[in-house]
């Protein structure tokens, strides 16, 4: 009797030792249960699959520290590596979908292998005292209970059993892998995690050959001739980050942008706010470079490394040509990218020998403090770029600016206050050296930031209104204002602009048109000079994954009155259509039809780099959206 009640022990002891991996699969469940809604019957075969996947490897970590229990340091370590990683790969994943509304993908890894440095940084900032200490208790208190777990109720397999278990087992997995990319972020966290890794360890390079991983060396090397001296300074101020919606300029009801809002109102005669721009990429790796070029991100990269940047005209009327900027240029090669551009001045982290205050920059206080040292010796005229940090995230602010709440929105109010009193010395600065007689100033930012709308947090990942409506203004002294550029500055503020516009307009101002020489570089561009008038019917482009970034978010397309968006970044993949007039906050999606999807293939496809998007988005003409649902 006692040895059939032992056999009966012994049977459950394989139940018991399933149970931790249902717990893990129905956590998962819980957060995946709308996109499993939407998976269709490949995307669920698979899902299936990597929960049995998934399952069978728990066991079998179960069963391998079952025979190693007589090596107690062998015991322990491994059962310590495997908690570590499981945590992570759980935790990481879970914590990462929260924030992005997606999981980890093949492409976050990617951001991991080629910035590592940048990626520990955002890790470090997530981390606080309280959740480092609940990391580690939950660690220890999980090795307990592991211990217990296998000592008292997984059962005992012979050695050949345990191999013949993870051959089949590592089989399994491996087909899974083979079919990743196909159906990336479709397994169980972990499997999912797992596979990741593995495509990434085993396709391992330095991306020398910049496939879509960074920005390279331009192949600009024109030389124009030289124009009469400019009478005009240049300065343009670019935000990092910056949200249109969280400046109370913009109707933020927190008052986030004091300095500004006076700028504007004490120079309301000469000062445009242009209340509807986005931005051609929610990447600063692809948006800094269009401001600075014009050339929209679906453009081919030759458009991109040919052209002229801002200095490059500058230079063409004989002015000082300036940049500091708060970050680190060596993050995607920007130093490649800027390394013929001529400057008279360039301060930034790398040089700078400052310390890291936010991310992978230094506090913008130094870099206002260098841009004040650089143009008050005197030299004039000046073309001048600062590039702004401090609403990157994490949003670290001085103690002073650490006004409201500590949450996501909190913080991100505090950063844009604390970049607004750094506007203001800029502001009282130039009044003060009485150069606002004589000095353009342009505002933009090169995106903006989702704060967990769309269930996302930061700004590659997505493609919504947050992420691509920026602020944009211009300040100009009356010497230059006719009637006629004012009269469609004004109009322009209510039509929609982009930071793609800025080149065209800057070089309109510099009255360099005439020159037959810059016409090859001028029909390149895709966006218009303020000081013309942009028409309603205008549409612009922004995408993250091009030829130069590969940043799998998807395809955005825009007019002043609605809003499309192709989501690559999930699968599978989803269109999702917005009326800006009825629903600014995109909160209800309206049914992509046959009419709306051949509206936007027409836009896409005479641009040979959308090739990808314009076949995702033939294959589904006249296939109805599982995802969007609703009357216009």
């Amino acid at each position: 009797m006692g040895v059939i009640r032992k056999s009966k022990v012994e049977k459950l002891k394989w139940l018991w030792a399933v149970i931790p991996a249902v717990v893990l699969i129905v956590l998962d469940c819980f957060f995946r249960w709308e996109l499993l809604t939407w998976y269709q019957t490949p995307q669920l075969i698979y899902y299936a699959f990597s929960v049995l996947i998934s399952a069978s490897w728990l066991v079998f970590v179960f069963i391998f520290l079952k025979s190693i229990l007589r090596f107690s340091w062998l015991y322990f370590s491994i059962m310590l590596v495997f908690l570590l990683l499981y945590v992570f790969s759980f935790g990481g994943s879970l914590s990462y979908f929260s924030l992005n509304g997606v999981f980890p993908n093949y492409y976050t890894f990617l951001y991991f292998k080629t910035e590592p440095k940048s990626a520990f940084l955002i890790i470090r900032d997530a981390l606080n005292l309280a959740s480092s200490i609940g990391l580690t208790v939950l660690l220890f208190t999980l090795v307990f209970l592991v211990n217990k777990f296998v000592k008292n109720a997984v059962p005992t397999v012979s050695k050949r059993g345990v191999l013949i278990y993870f051959l089949i087992q590592l089989f399994a997995f491996e087909t899974m892998v083979y079919l990743h990319s196909k159906y990336d972020q479709c397994a169980v966290v972990d499997v999912n995690f797992a596979a990741c890794a593995q495509r990434h360890i085993f396709t391992w390079d330095d991306h020398s050959d910049f496939k879509g991983q960074g920005l390279e060396n331009r192949t600009f090397d024109k030389q124009f001739t030289l124009q009469q001296k400019s009478g005009l300074n240049y300065l343009v101020i670019v935000m990092e980050s910056a949200r249109r919606n969280s400046f109370s300029l913009y109707g933020n009801k927190v008052k986030t942008s004091p300095k500004l809002d006076a700028f504007v109102t004490e120079n309301s005669g000469q000062t445009f706010v242009f209340r509807k721009s986005v931005s051609v990429a929610s990447t600063t790796m692809l948006a800094v470079p269009a401001i600075l070029t014009g050339i929209g991100t679906h453009q081919p990269k030759t458009d991109l490394y040919n052209q002229p940047l801002l200095w490059d005209w500058a230079k063409v009327r004989q002015m000082k040509r300036y940049f500091w900027s708060s970050h680190t240029l060596k993050w995607y090669r920007f130093d490649q990218f800027y390394a013929n551009a001529d400057l008279d001045v360039n301060w930034n982290k790398d040089n700078s020998g400052k310390p890291y205050f936010n991310d992978l920059g230094v506090n913008d206080q130094l870099t206002v403090n260098k841009l004040k040292s650089t143009i008050g010796s005197g030299d004039q005229p000046f073309f001048g770029v600062i590039q702004f940090n401090t609403t990157h995230y994490p949003y670290n602010v001085p103690q002073k600016f650490q006004i409201w709440n500590d949450d996501f929105v909190g913080s991100y109010n505090n950063a844009v206050r604390y970049q607004d009193e750094l506007l203001g010395q800029i502001f009282d600065f130039l009044k003060e050296k009485d150069l606002l007689k004589n000095t353009v100033v342009m505002l933009v930012a090169d995106h903006g930031e989702s704060l967990m709308e769309h269930h996302a947090i930061g700004h590659v990942e997505t493609n919504y209104t947050e992420a691509i409506s920026i602020p944009m203004l211009m300040y100009l002294p009356k010497v230059v204002l006719t009637k006629t550029m004012k009269e469609n500055l004004k109009r322009n503020t209510s039509q929609l602009t982009s930071n793609i516009d800025l080149a065209p307009t800057i070089y309109d101002l510099m009255q360099l048109k005439e020159d037959e020489h810059f016409k090859p570089f001028t029909k390149k561009w895709n966006g218009y000079s303020l000081f013309q008038k942009i028409p309603n019917s205008r549409l612009v482009i922004s995408l993250n994954n091009n030829e130069v970034a590969n940043f799998n978010t998807g395809l955005s397309v825009c007019n002043k009155n609605w809003h499309y968006l192709l989501r690559t970044n999930r699968v599978p993949n989803s269109e999702e259509f917005y009326n800006w007039k009825k629903d600014p906050n995109e909160q209800r999606s309206l049914p992509v039809n046959f009419v709306r999807r051949e509206q936007i293939l027409t836009i896409i496809r005479p641009h040979l780099v959308l090739e990808r998007f314009v076949k995702k988005l033939e294959k589904r003409q006249g296939v109805k959206s599982n995802l969007v649902q609703g009357k216009e």
